[in-house]
């Protein structure tokens, strides 16, 4: 079709494992397939949990930004009647099935030379398929603000998410100089750079007030992303081209052995870190990386004692002295006594029990599980 400069696609990334939410989330369905928490445990097969997942709550804000056709949806092939289940009114051409995860830089590579073959000068603005955003309305906003940054001033605009606590498991952007955008929007040029932070260093950003998290949407042109892709990784650019291009023509095999090949690397070290022109946008849009358990705590109703109970309805839950806890459970009855900052998950195979504190060590359990044999309960 012929093009038009600053058209906008919207990139939704759906491809993640989602194992920091063992054991809810399995390989044959994980989180972003779910919704959040995996939803309330119910007499249902696994994974009918009711509500909306994860990822059809991330393509429905998106309504009002970017129409259907030009939404590009990027998941894992072992995932492709899950993604076509969730995603009605996505056209199936839309919907790209990745035959191995290699991070979101060659995914967001071939979203551009997709996006740039179908429609010459477009931008594309990726988002990831399982945060919670409770600003919507906000986050189209300012999605459209950095389409016209990319459009105008060719420039790669993020995202940055006011820091609330010190953590040590997000990237962090430092701001530079500030500028204004029309509107009365605040921009400012990006400074610097840091992927999980010590806790001394996260706390340092913390109290500068000059960091942001980096919330993990990508705005600028589909040809930018292409050129800084190829500058930084050419042998990957090259393989991408390729797998663009067997894509088109239909050629499967061709398609997943280009692909295949590409350097497994994030956006961020590949493109963010090393590209000129990149800005940030101030993003107060009640955001969360829904990454953990513990994140939870940010957006499910708490009791007064800061409990989330994920639980069926009709049950009940009786907590004495037991604060800051995350339980989900089937039974009609959950009682803690005396207990604090402990993760508790009941699943029908499985049980879960870690502190707060190492809750984003469930992924490496997940990997144990493995070694040991005990595939069936992944």
């Amino acid at each position: 079709m012929e093009g038009r400069r600053g058209t906008l696609w919207a990139v939704v990334m759906a491809g993640g494992s989602g194992t920091r939410f063992w054991p809810v989330s399995r390989k044959g369905r994980p989180k972003q397939f779910l919704p959040p928490g995996g939803g309330p445990p119910s007499p249902s097969p696994p994974g009918d949990s009711a509500g909306a997942s994860l990822l059809s709550l991330a393509v429905k804000r998106l309504k009002g930004l970017a129409p259907p056709e030009h939404t590009l949806v990027l998941g894992a092939a072992p995932h492709r009647r899950l993604l076509q289940k969730a995603l009605p009114g996505i056209p199936r051409n839309n919907i790209v099935l990745e035959p191995e995860g290699r991070n979101t830089a060659p995914s967001l590579g071939l979203a551009a030379h997709l996006i740039e073959g179908w429609e010459p000068g477009a931008v594309m603005a990726a988002f990831p398929a399982d945060h919670h955003v409770g600003r919507a309305a906000l986050l189209r906003r300012l999605v459209r603000s950095g389409a016209r940054l990319a459009t105008e001033r060719d420039a790669i605009v993020i995202l940055g998410i006011e820091p609330r606590r010190p953590e040590t498991g997000y990237g962090y952007v430092q701001r530079g100089r500030k500028f204004r955008l029309p509107g009365g929007v605040e921009a400012y040029a990006a400074r610097r750079f840091t992927e999980k932070p010590s806790p001394a260093q996260a706390k340092r950003f913390l109290a500068s007030g000059d960091y942001y998290w980096n919330g993990g949407f990508f705005i600028c042109r589909a040809a930018r992303a292409i050129q800084e892709i190829e500058r930084n990784l050419p042998e990957t650019g090259r393989l991408l081209l390729r797998a663009a291009t067997a894509l088109r023509q239909g050629k499967t095999s061709a398609y997943e052995r280009a692909f295949r090949g590409c350097q497994a690397i994030s956006i961020d070290y590949a493109v963010l870190e090393r590209a000129r022109g990149v800005v940030v946008l101030p993003a107060a849009i009640d955001w969360t990386d829904v990454g953990s358990w513990t994140a939870l705590r940010s957006f499910l109703p708490r009791d007064e004692a800061g409990n989330v109970w994920i639980l069926p309805k009709g049950s009940r839950a009786l907590a004495g002295e037991a604060r800051r806890l995350i339980v989900r459970s089937s039974k009609p009855l959950v009682a803690a006594l005396g207990v604090e900052d402990l993760v508790v998950v009941e699943t029908e195979d499985a049980l879960l029990i870690c502190t707060a504190e190492r809750a984003q060590a469930v992924g490496e359990l997940v990997k144990r599980l493995g070694v040991r044999g005990l595939g069936r309960f992944l």
